[in-house]
């Protein structure tokens, strides 16, 4: 059985700690408590200042993530380093069970990531409902609070769907195999993206054998066991190609692309791809990537970048953007805003 339809967006934020190396052995689902999109809900996690993130948020088939799993996000207190975090925007823990049904599709998308992420870091892919036991598994907030004796939230609430999400976890963990390389998926993915146009030709296989690629009218698909079919939209693909491809630094893309008002990012395994209309394509990545995150992406006071990273004799990074430049070294990350005398050091946000 497929991965369920839906929209991944990718919005990295600051609101994240380290897990230590900490081993990871729950996921738990949260509500909202409000009637957020999921964009609106990452506008407020993604300002440290609101003290509250979770890595997915997830409504009517839109999926923002908002900090990776390899971190830890501000969840769950103490529980936080051991944990991946999902919350349906949106919800509520006093709905009825007929309420939480009207976002079954939701519920299946959860599942969906939170299988992923159990094969991903080894986590027992089992949901844990109440009456709880204590356990690897996926559960809820109200397992924190009840079992770990953390906090004294209890949501998802109590008539929360459980025996739907365990039926769902059921068929994709025993239901049919999908056949070796996924011959459709990438025609899947196509349904769903309609405006890819029309298919030009068949499925190709990568050279490096891991993955599966296919030409449309508007774009292309590319596929793998791990990240699954991603569709990159012409205007982005331009400057993918002339990386590499995904011989190139990007590797495989991760996400949808999202349109911006002046042009276009996507997220690939090794970077995000930004394109402003008009212009050359550039990613960012690394410690520069998350300096610039955190001041606030392309509405940052830095604007968009004009080039890659570039490696000074000095063994520093330096990255340019339309009003400024970011530069690694191993004392740090500076951010320096171009003004009409000398630059001036931009303070980061922590």
């Amino acid at each position: 059985m497929g991965a369920p339809a839906y929209r991944e967006i990718i919005r990295f934020g600051p609101s994240y700690s380290n897990r230590w190396g900490a081993r990871i052995s729950n996921i738990f689902w949260h509500t909202q408590e409000g009637d957020s999109t999921a964009e609106e809900l990452a506008r407020f996690c993604n300002n440290p200042n609101n003290g509250a993130s979770y890595h997915n948020l997830i409504r009517d088939g839109i999926v923002v993530a908002i900090v990776d799993t390899d971190f830890a996000s501000w969840s769950v207190l103490s529980a936080n380093p051991i944990s991946i975090n999902y919350c349906f925007a949106g919800s509520y823990a006093s709905w009825s069970r007929e309420q939480w049904m009207h976002r079954a599709h939701d519920i299946r998308i959860a599942v969906w990531l939170s299988l992923e992420d159990c094969r991903k870091y080894g986590i027992a892919a089992t949901i844990i409902a109440d009456p709880y036991r204590r356990g690897d598994g996926i559960a809820d907030h109200n397992y924190v609070t009840r079992v770990l004796g953390i906090g004294s939230h209890t949501d998802v609430g109590p008539h929360f769907p459980w025996d739907f999400a365990k039926q769902v976890l059921a068929e994709y963990l025993h239901g049919d195999p999908a056949p070796p390389g996924v011959p459709n998926a990438i025609d899947e993915m196509a349904k769903h993206a309609p405006w890819l146009g029309a298919k030009l030709g068949s499925e190709q296989s990568c050279p490096d054998g891991r993955g599966k690629f296919a030409e449309f009218e508007h774009g292309y698909v590319y596929w793998t066991p791990q990240t699954g079919a991603r569709p990159i939209p012409t205007h982005l693909f331009e400057t993918y190609a002339e990386l590499g491809w995904e011989a190139g630094p990007l590797g495989y893309p991760v996400a949808f692309h999202t349109v911006l008002l002046e042009g276009d990012v996507q997220a690939f395994e090794g970077g995000v791809l930004y394109r402003k209309y008009g212009q050359p394509g550039f990613y960012v990545t690394g410690m520069i990537g998350d300096r610039w995150a955190r001041m606030g992406y392309e509405e940052s006071s830095f604007g968009w970048p004009t080039s890659n990273e570039l490696h000074r004799p000095d063994g520093s990074v330096e990255q340019h953007f339309e009003h400024g430049r970011i530069i690694w070294s191993p004392d740090g990350v500076t951010g320096l805003i171009t003004l009409d005398g000398p630059d001036r050091i931009v303070p980061d946000r922590l």
